[in-house]
């Protein structure tokens, strides 16, 4: 999208996410033999999590659940990040983005602050996020992990390492353990930044990069069954189509280099909510932020083998997007 960081708004649909929850009890009516009338039976051992603007029960928990609300959530969120950054008032902190699918079960909500930034190298700034993850519906843990956000794009990435994130299940016996500290977090800024000029230093020809793409992503190419491929072709038309402009973007602004690359995969990570075009990623967004990251920190170490060839890397997803052409006619290097 490059477009940087907005300071002086918090994204827009917050509030969106921070409705009131409620535990209440479970209820069914049930007509008991010899009885004329249903009465009301309700259980000990279950509550509804239930949204408390517009009454619609959220999920079924077991008596021993904690509720947390996004709300509090984004509280310890904020105390948090505190912690790591002392000098850091916790109130300047801004929710710059929100990611949670229609039904707002869950949220993902990524907490900055303006002061908190390095560079990788001049005019290229990135700035820590804290990401809290939280849900009604147990589909995910209760969580807080650090990533990186490009100032100049507000494209983001996790940063996927066990000492950057904090869990914590919904469960009255279990308690929160800090596992990170500041140390662990400004060594990882080094590395992230030392594996950001690595990735500038090595050139990436442009009609490779949607093979590229969907290395990294993960990208199903197996040929679909007949009645599917349609709607597997315009799925990866899209995609290709929007590599093809982005590509354009970033090796004008980057160079034609790995660095571009990760760039353009954080692009279409983080503004899903306007591109739609990759497959179950409400279901998987942890999954979708940390890829980009996974890459850099393999891609990174295997080009230092001066026996790394970049084709050859590549031959695997090139074969089968070379066998989508043959079967479908769609041209998949771009020019």
């Amino acid at each position: 999208m490059n477009k940087p960081i907005d300071f002086r708004s918090p994204t827009h649909n917050l509030s969106e996410v921070l409705f009131n929850v409620k535990l209440q009890d479970v209820y069914s009516d049930f007509r008991f033999p010899n009885t004329l009338f249903n009465l009301p039976i309700g259980t000990p051992d279950y509550r509804a999590v239930v949204n408390q603007s517009n009454g619609q029960i959220i999920s079924i928990v077991s008596k021993n659940y904690q509720l947390i609300s996004n709300q509090k959530a984004v509280e310890m969120g904020k105390e948090i990040f505190a912690q790591i950054y002392p000098s850091v008032n916790a109130d300047e902190l801004i929710p710059y983005k929100v990611v949670a699918p229609n039904s707002k079960a869950s949220a993902h909500i990524d907490l900055i602050h303006e002061s908190v930034n390095f560079k990788v190298w001049d005019q290229e700034t990135w700035l820590p996020f804290l990401r809290t993850t939280n849900s009604y519906n147990r589909s995910v843990a209760l969580s807080f992990e650090i990533g990186f956000v490009r100032k100049l794009c507000s494209n983001g990435v996790l940063f996927n390492k066990d000492t950057m994130k904090l869990k914590y299940i919904h469960n009255r016996s279990n308690k929160m353990e800090i596992r990170s500290d500041a140390k662990q977090i400004e060594a990882a800024f080094g590395l992230f930044a030392d594996q950001c000029v690595s990735l500038r230093d090595y050139p990436v020809p442009k009609e490779l990069m949607f093979a590229l793409v969907c290395q990294i992503l993960n990208i199903n190419l197996e040929l679909p069954k007949d009645n599917q491929v349609n709607k597997k072709i315009n799925s990866l038309q899209n995609l290709m189509e929007l590599t093809k402009i982005l590509t354009a973007r970033y090796t004008t602004e980057l160079g034609s280099n790995a660095y571009a690359a990760f760039n353009l995969v954080t692009d279409i990570v983080s503004h899903q909510d306007q591109y739609r075009n990759l497959t179950g990623y409400y279901f998987n967004v942890r999954s979708y932020f940390s890829k980009p990251t996974d890459w850099m920190d393999d891609f990174s170490n295997i080009t230092k083998d001066k026996g790394f060839e970049y084709t050859n890397y590549l031959r695997e997803t090139i074969d089968k997007l070379e066998r989508i052409r043959q079967h479908t006619k769609l041209e998949w290097e771009l020019n």
